[in-house]
């Protein structure tokens, strides 16, 4: 990172974070970090442009994604019209929920992909999760119950151990990415927004990586917080020991492992159907595997940012000048971001410019002194403020702030 302002270094106790490399005054823009990937939330499509975030609520954005010549040339290629729907200028609906507040930023948003290849990858991609998920029925099928006494002699592995517990996670994906009792469980219209936001990454990884400026290894540097998240759910020291061709430890598997994990583990399932399913001519996406989807899922996990409306007056940088009245209008992925620390009493604010996140100094910052952001707003009681740092985040809060008070 280029950064005459910050640099990366290993903090006591933190790990990697930001410092200063010589003193900064305050009202400085000491960095400005570009997304990934970022999504609109799926609440917020028709008022929010789907690349600079405008918001226009009540009024829905007029901008398609696609011109009226790009629209035909899909469908006649994927073969999603007839010659009669063309004849009579009656073409079906087709990614109506991706809109822009104006011809620049459909241009922008085209352009931001290294190839035409992989805007029509992209395309493809949104266009069959939203024909996934009009097929959905949920229909969860009963979980045989299995007496735990008949299983407890194989719970010899221990949760605490990072390498046992990867490798069991990863058996425990293979065992049940498949069962019916996951392929069938409901999938929420806010789940969406995530796969639209996986789905983002997956084709960036696909794509040619030296014509893009966020190539996808961008991503990797981020930390991977999939056992943090687990063992924050799993009530069990000990993990059982896994025979993948066991139908018995799979309903053990279904019966045990928390709502939270096999939630996930349903929303694979239905991104990897949506992606790769035979669809007439839409190009299927390839490489949609369960740890790519784990790889992506549980860095955007506690290290995306939320972006939120902009306030309609000049308010105090505090915080970034979020407040309760603002929408959050969709989530990105910043990975020059991640090492901001937090702080409760950061010295750092974060403020969206459009689809990208300036950073200011919001007092001066010593040489060699962290520079932090506030992860969320702060003007709770520390006993509240740790518990959601604590849920959201999976650390708890040390800071000089939290000590004090």
């Amino acid at each position: 990172m280029n950064n005459q302002y910050l640099q990366v270094a290993i903090l006591p106790g933190k790990g990697r974070g930001y410092e200063a490399t010589q003193t900064v005054e305050a009202g400085t823009i000491v960095h400005v970090s570009e997304p990934i990937a970022a999504i609109v939330s799926h609440e917020w499509t028709p008022e929010t442009c789907f690349w600079c975030f405008e918001f226009s609520y009540p009024k829905k954005q007029k901008i398609k994604a696609l011109t009226d010549q790009d629209r035909l040339t899909l469908l006649q290629a994927w073969g999603l019209c007839t010659a009669k729907q063309i004849k009579n200028n009656k073409l079906p609906v087709f990614l109506n929920n991706i809109l822009f507040c104006s011809e620049h930023c459909r241009d922008a948003f085209k352009q931001s992909q290294s190839s035409l290849v992989e805007w029509e990858q992209l395309l493809a991609a949104y266009h069959r999760i939203d024909v996934e998920f009009k097929k959905i029925v949920p229909t969860t099928p009963p979980i045989e119950q299995v007496p735990i006494s008949k299983t407890i002699d194989v719970w010899t592995l221990d949760s605490r151990d990072d390498e046992v517990l990867s490798h069991w996670l990863d058996q425990v994906w293979d065992i049940l990415q498949d069962r019916p009792e996951i392929c069938n469980r409901e999938v929420e219209p806010s789940d969406i927004t995530m796969c639209r936001l996986i789905a983002t990454c997956i084709v960036r990884k696909n794509a040619d990586q030296t014509l893009s400026t966020q190539p996808f290894e961008n991503l990797m540097v981020i930390q991977n917080n999939e056992l943090s998240h687990f063992r924050a759910h799993y009530d069990h020291l000990m993990l059982p020991e896994l025979n993948p061709t066991s139908s018995v430890q799979a309903l053990l598997l279904l019966q045990t492992l928390p709502a939270q994990v096999l939630d996930i583990i349903a929303l694979y399932a239905f991104l990897k159907r949506a992606l790769t399913a035979p669809l007439f001519n839409t190009p299927a996406i390839p490489s949609v595997t369960h740890a790519l989807f784990r790889a992506i899922l549980f860095r955007e996990r506690a290290n995306s940012f939320g972006l939120w409306e902009m306030p309609k007056q000049t308010q105090s940088q505090d915080e970034g000048a979020i407040t309760d009245d603002l929408e959050l209008l969709g989530w990105g992925i910043y990975p020059s971001a991640v090492y901001f620390n937090h702080s409760c009493d950061a010295n750092v604010i974060k403020v969206r410019e459009k689809r990208n996140i300036k950073f200011i100094a919001r007092r001066t910052i010593e040489k060699g002194q962290e520079a932090c952001i506030s992860y969320g707003i702060v003007h709770e009681p520390v006993e509240r403020r740790r518990a959601r740092l604590l849920e959201n985040y999976h650390f708890d809060c040390q800071c000089t702030r939290c000590i004090y008070e």
